[in-house]
């Protein structure tokens, strides 16, 4: 019954008059609309994980927002708005996981599509998943699932799948951030211990190899960007650490791609003040948080909003969200 009422509503305001007006009242002001993605997989594949969207869910997306928006590079949305021009939308990648190199660059080449990606680089040194994409892959399995790390919790993974498997897998993710940073490997290692292989009917999420990264990063339409080295909760840790990782994935992507690397997301959005006047000092033009919320003139370089995408998100939940409901 909730479902159905909450559908009537989506219909309703999304509707073409009503959704309009909304959607012009947003724009008030030409705010920049920043996307934020992490990866892309083929339609049907089965993995429930929200970070990665279904790609004919990502172009139906973008043939919607081509119909509304200019769709632009990071840093041509900072220049100032042309006079009765189009509104402009931004689309960010995080992480470097494999999807942006089968999937998103393929789109890029065939629609001279800008994107930003923002690519944490302890990965790439490794070749090692992180902590969050290991214990995603193995919690997949169409079974259900049981795992308990000492001190931190116990959950049920399944025997559902989609959505509901996602919430669970969310579950067990949000508890390894509140653990001590140097953790993390370990326990997500223990969740892989406790479960089968489940890497059937997907693709592991896993990062770019090198010369991938190089070959998405050589596209003109590619802007990259640091999003830390060890993808670490960068407000957990002492300032200078923070500094530390910051500026060794900033040395790394330009090393690899030959590329200035002016712009930041903080992983997961986690930020402070603090860390804000940090990247400003070090020369970073903008830096990138999740909020939700259209990036107005008078939003902080430093903490420019972005609108989160993902998985299981309806285009009309997304249209809403663009009209700032």
């Amino acid at each position: 019954m909730i479902g159905a009422i909450k559908g009537l509503a989506l219909r309703a305001l999304t509707a073409p008059p009503l959704y309009a007006a909304l959607h012009a009242r947003a724009l008030r002001g030409n705010p920049v609309t920043i996307l934020c993605y992490h990866t892309l997989r083929p339609q049907a594949e089965t993995l429930d994980a929200w970070v990665a969207l279904g790609v004919d869910d990502f172009r139906t997306q973008i043939a919607m927002l081509r119909e509304r928006y200019d769709i632009v590079s990071l840093d041509a949305a900072r220049m100032p708005a042309a006079p009765g021009g189009r509104p402009r939308a931004v689309l960010t990648f995080d992480d470097g996981e494999i999807g942006m190199h089968s999937h998103l660059l393929p789109l890029i080449r065939a629609e001279n599509l800008p994107v930003t990606i923002y690519v944490a680089t302890a990965q790439f040194e490794t070749g090692k998943a992180y902590w969050f994409d290991r214990v995603m892959n193995a919690l997949q399995e169409d079974t259900t699932q049981q795992i308990t790390l000492a001190g931190h919790g116990s959950w049920q993974i399944g025997p559902e799948k989609g959505k509901a498997r996602w919430a669970q897998i969310n579950q067990v993710l949000e508890a390894l951030k509140q653990a001590p940073t140097q953790d993390r490997d370990a326990l997500a290692d223990d969740i892989v211990a406790q479960v089968a292989d489940s890497a059937a009917g997907f693709t592991p999420l896993q990062p770019m190899t090198l010369a991938q990264l190089q070959e998405v990063a050589a596209h003109p339409c590619v802007t990259i960007g640091a999003h830390s080295h060890g993808h670490e909760l960068l407000d957990q840790l002492p300032l200078e650490a923070a500094r530390d990782s910051i500026a060794r994935s900033r040395e790394l992507l330009r090393e690899w791609t030959g590329q200035p690397v002016d712009h930041f997301a903080y992983p997961n959005g986690n930020h402070t003040a603090d860390l804000g006047e940090m990247l400003k000092t070090c020369g970073f033009q903008t830096a990138t948080i999740l909020d939700d919320r259209l990036a107005h003139d008078s939003a902080d370089a430093m903490a420019l909003p972005r609108i989160s995408v993902g998985r299981y998100d309806r285009l009309a939940r997304l249209k809403l969200r663009l009209a700032g409901i």
